[in-house]
């Protein structure tokens, strides 16, 4: 395991970090004191980074916050997917040593914008054109991340490495589906996508706001990976997880180092 060392402005550490899959010591520098200024960091990231956004997830803000930041969701970048095949368990990429956690999700292919933001989140439905099963790998090099969230969190590219996209989902009902997901094989979560805050279309609505408003650049293919629906469960390195979507899907992946990569 690689640990860097680390000092000042965030932003070139995790770039580092980040590229050479190695583990932080604590998340550098000076946390972002403001959500702007967290926002501001992840877009120097994900620039710096040079990859394509292919989508992007939505977490959720520590209840004690919400008040005093207007709001409960948080954004960050897709810049790595994959899509799972048959019962072969994708690989989740984590950087062995910082903060590490598989998420179980909805996943909505945006097909089309709005030419405005929609009045109500049931009205994102139809700017949406396939919905599958799926997982987010949310990790960091640094293992302290969660201590500093949101701000810590956004400005690590939302902390994301990943999606893992499998089968797709009938449209009608998916939210209600009871989703249960197992790490090495022990029950860690159970839930409905419905029940997470206003649901995978409150998750869109709040992305569709952050780009109408500039903040964000929503693009037709991209993927949205709508919140965690069993919650946030801690992986580590060669541990496998599986998630049931009732009766409709079953996908599996396995957690390998960021800098390993396994056939």
């Amino acid at each position: 395991m690689t640990v860097l060392t680390c000092a000042g402005d965030p932003v070139p550490h995790l770039l580092d970090a980040r590229r050479a899959g190695a583990a932080l010591p604590h998340f550098p520098g000076s946390v972002p004191g403001t959500l702007a200024d967290a926002y501001a960091c992840q877009h120097r990231l994900t620039a710096a980074l040079g990859q394509p956004v292919l989508g992007w997830k939505v977490g959720r803000i520590p209840v004690p916050l919400i008040d005093q930041l207007g709001t409960d969701r948080l954004a960050g970048p897709v810049l790595r997917s994959a899509q799972l095949t048959g019962e072969t368990p994708g690989q989740a990429h984590i950087f062995v040593g910082g903060a590490a956690a598989i998420e179980v999700e909805l996943m909505l292919r945006l097909a089309k914008l709005p030419p405005e933001l929609p009045a109500t989140p049931d009205d994102t439905r139809g700017c949406v054109d396939r919905i599958c099963a799926g997982f987010e790998v949310a990790s960091s090099p640094a293992p302290d991340v969660h201590d500093h969230a949101p701000y810590g969190i956004i400005a690590d590219v939302g902390i994301n490495n990943g999606l893992l996209i499998g089968p797709e989902l009938e449209p009608e009902g998916c939210e209600q589906l009871m989703v249960e997901t197992r790490i090495a094989d022990a029950v860690v979560g159970t839930g409905r996508a419905c029940d997470i805050l206003d649901g995978p279309w409150g998750a869109l609505h709040f992305l569709m706001a952050l780009h109408f408003r500039g903040e964000i650049r929503l693009a037709a293919g991209q993927w949205i990976s709508a919140g965690a629906i069993t919650g946030v469960h801690p992986i580590d390195p060669g541990q496998s997880a599986t998630a049931r979507f009732g009766d409709k899907a079953i996908i599996h992946c396995i957690a390998v180092p960021e800098s390993e990569d396994i056939a």
